[in-house]
């Protein structure tokens, strides 16, 4: 009895085994099938991945979108995918198209940029999955993305306080961007100076910065002398305020301006001691009060003072200030028409006290832009700045096209912020530079050698 009862049961497992072993080879091949996919799918991807990487460096080299792309998909034939000889390229799209490989130039994903796209596909052929669908093969894509981005190194060498770009020519060194003569000193202690291409120190005056960097020469004719580490032959820098959408649409903005009278101003003060629009001035005994706004011209002769209460001023021609009269003003920032030759001067001079100052970030609510004391994209050679006060100009006098002679006898004062650009720079007499405490002013941070900028190509999506 007992051995009838095993007999029935080995053969019920028997029977449930042969019932059963369909379906568990049926799931086992669905199994391997799928891994199939999933296999197919990691080698469609690492494709597509490389050859857009690949394409996207061609791009780099050859700046041909056309070529970019075939050299992407030749490296996507070479891992594997299916191609042709003759693949279509689309000019309106940026798109080549090759079988079962399309390459493609899109905007680039990670800010601004070009990348490449390799899209990948592979047909597989059904096997056990026919068993419940009628589809033959499935196909599996891969997009691989490579974006172009570029990188650029820290600089080095410190602030420069005085900067002479050159009219932003590249590669040319010759001749001397910022020169120095007679007795006079230039100390810029706590920054540097820095020309694109070369520094001249003629006379017996002194120049003393953190360092003297040139693209050029550095050079000293007569008995002057130059303290501070001179690195000659160092490369150039780019114009700092380039990129400062703010100031450059604001100096756009003064090119097209209409002023709307000019503001002269003579003697010793009193009621008749300016003239100018209404509303643009108001005189004392001694000093008459400008108001910002858009004016012709500004001239001032004689001994009355001026003070620019806090604001924006732009002036569609000529600012000039001589005579023994005091000038002052803080928190302000002065824009001039571009002009060329003769046309649009800044000319600060005389024997009088100078003390003018720009607009700190926090302070800046009357329209003027933080850091910026005067600007201009005048290609005139200017007139001058006399900066004979405690601090004569505190900010950034921004004047990349023209030609900026600087006569100082005071110093850059407690505020530590005195910083110069011009294309090229004269200095006489004992002026001083500071970009200590240039931080509440907001004013663009740069070094006296440019960064190294390297562009790669990185797998973006």
């Amino acid at each position: 009895m007992r051995r009838t009862l095993n007999l029935g049961r080995r053969a019920s497992v028997a029977v449930w085994i042969a019932v059963m072993a369909p379906g568990l080879i049926m799931a086992t091949s669905l199994g391997v099938e799928a891994a199939s996919w999933a296999a197919a799918k990691v080698a469609v991807q690492r494709a597509a991945d490389v050859s857009a990487v690949a394409g996207a460096i061609n791009y780099l080299a050859t700046s041909n979108q056309q070529t970019a792309t075939t050299f992407a998909a030749r490296m996507a034939q070479l891992n594997g995918a299916s191609g042709t000889t003759t693949p279509t390229w689309n000019s309106t799209t940026h798109t080549l198209t090759d079988n079962m490989i399309s390459a493609a130039i899109v905007p680039g994903y990670t800010g601004s940029g070009t990348a490449l796209q390799v899209t990948v596909q592979k047909s597989i052929a059904a096997t056990m999955s026919k068993v419940f669908s009628s589809t033959g093969t499935y196909t599996v894509t891969g997009i691989g993305t490579a974006q172009l981005i570029t990188t650029v190194g820290a600089g080095s060498g410190g602030q420069p306080c005085l900067l002479a770009l050159a009219g932003g020519v590249t590669g040319v060194t010759s001749g001397n961007d910022i020169t120095e003569t007679g007795s006079g000193s230039t100390t810029a202690t706590n920054c540097t100076i820095r020309s694109n291409t070369g520094v001249k120190l003629s006379g017996s005056g002194s120049m003393t910065a953190q360092g003297v960097y040139a693209g050029g020469a550095i050079s000293q004719t007569g008995s002057g002398s130059i303290t501070g580490t001179q690195y000659p032959s160092d490369g150039q820098i780019p114009d700092p305020y380039a990129g400062n959408t703010t100031l450059q649409t604001a100096l756009t903005s003064a090119n097209g301006a209409t002023g709307s009278g000019a503001i002269n101003c003579s003697g010793s003060g009193g009621s008749g001691a300016c003239t100018g629009p209404s509303g643009s001035f108001s005189c004392g005994a001694t000093v008459c009060t400008l108001q910002p706004g858009t004016y012709t011209s500004l001239s001032a002769t004689g001994s009355v003072g001026i003070t620019l209460n806090s604001g924006l001023y732009v002036f569609t021609g000529n600012v000039s200030v001589t005579g023994s009269g005091s000038v002052s003003g803080s928190s302000i920032t002065i824009l001039m028409a571009a002009g060329t030759g003769t046309g649009n001067k800044l000319s600060i001079t005389g024997s009088g006290s100078v003390s003018l100052s720009a607009a700190t970030t926090a302070g800046a609510t009357g329209g003027q832009i933080p850091g910026i004391l005067f600007a201009s994209l005048t290609t005139s050679t200017l007139g001058g700045l006399n900066g004979s006060g405690s601090a004569p100009f505190v900010g950034v006098t921004y004047l990349p096209n023209a030609a900026m002679s600087y006569t100082g006898s005071g110093s850059s004062g407690s505020a530590g912020c005195q910083q110069l650009i011009a294309k090229t720079i004269s200095l006489t007499g004992s002026g001083s530079f500071d970009a200590t405490s240039c931080s509440p002013y907001g004013t663009a941070a740069f070094t006296s050698v440019a960064g190294t900028s390297t562009t790669t190509a990185r797998v973006v999506r």
